[in-house]
């Protein structure tokens, strides 16, 4: 009887309000999230392996809205891809790069987050993460910033289901607390349940909306800025807008960096639609729009992590 009280009360503030104290193991080194991007436009060159064809494609703002109907029915010339094109250009990167996701057995990287869950902005968040793909799918991670010591480990290799929390902070000496991924509790919290965590289940999500564009043929359009930098590495950077909420009820933007050398996503900030946005400009307007802001850092493949990297007995998580 004294376990489930306790239980029960370390559900109740499991996302209370008190001053971070540091709990848990570093995985590592935590690094502030780059800051944000200026757009600025090109053309579109064709890629190598794109397997796509060459079509004219007029020099557009970023607010464009021209149709892909439109576009499409150009006539190819140049070295510059239509629309639609740009999409599948956009597609193939993703696609390989989940190919290469999935050939990793398992990787250490730094998830930095910021979502609006219910109109409201939640603080950024930066988490070291441990992801393994192979024998199963497991995750744990670790923050760096907010509730800094919070731990969460999810792997289906346990048959209930279930994620264990392990509070940070002033709570760190509660007992850890077993969640469902797909319960109220966890949707409070994020956008998306841990079973989609990681580089790969990014770029799922990604791809079934790309996917859906290249299907409806319509509606959005998406252009290739000029190439920018990112923790590193040389990006693709990819503008898509919108032209009605019907073509996507959830995002009017977005913007999205893909590694040119490994074709996965390192960033992406997606914006909402604004009921009343006539008389903001377009920087006010992203402001009070934005939605979900993502990025990864330190990606490390060659971590070598264990089993017990993913286990609940790990003793230095003490859940």
């Amino acid at each position: 009887m004294l376990a489930a009280c306790v239980t029960v009360f370390s559900v109740a503030i499991l996302y209370s309000s008190f001053d971070p104290v540091p709990a848990g193991e570093d995985l590592v080194n935590y690094d502030p999230p780059p800051a944000a991007y200026v757009i600025d436009q090109s053309d579109v060159p064709v890629a190598p392996d794109a397997n796509v064809t060459p079509a004219t494609q007029a020099e557009q703002s970023a607010n464009n809205t021209t149709t892909a109907a439109t576009e499409t029915s150009s006539p190819a010339q140049g070295g510059v891809l239509s629309n639609m094109e740009t999409i599948k250009f956009c597609v193939l990167l993703l696609q390989d790069g989940a190919r290469y996701m999935k050939s990793l057995n398992d990787y250490t990287v730094n998830f930095h987050r910021e979502e609006r869950i219910d109109g409201d902005m939640k603080e950024q968040q930066s988490i070291a993460m441990k992801v393994q793909h192979l024998p199963n799918f497991a995750v744990y991670m670790n923050w760096q910033t907010g509730d800094r010591g919070r731990q969460v480990l999810f792997s289906d290799a346990y048959e209930d289901g279930c994620m264990v929390v392990k509070f940070g902070g002033i709570r760190r000496f509660l007992p850890a607390v077993r969640v469902d991924p797909t319960c109220g509790l966890a949707k409070a919290e994020t956008r998306y349940p841990i079973t989609e965590a990681g580089v790969l289940g990014m770029i799922e999500q990604i791809l079934a909306h790309r996917q859906e564009d290249l299907k409806r043929g319509h509606g959005v359009n998406c252009v290739r800025l000029t190439n920018d930098e990112f923790d590193g590495h040389q990006c693709y950077r990819f503008l898509l807008t919108y032209e009605d909420p019907k073509f996507n009820a959830a995002y009017r933007k977005s913007i999205l960096l893909v590694d040119s050398r490994r074709h996965i996503p390192l960033m992406v900030r997606n914006f909402t639609w604004a009921t009343d946005g006539e008389e903001l400009s377009e920087e006010e307007l992203d402001k009070a729009t934005l939605i979900e802001n993502y990025s990864f850092t330190k990606l490390d493949m060659n971590s070598e992590l264990a089993v017990a990297d993913f286990s609940r007995e790990n003793p230095k998580y003490r859940m």
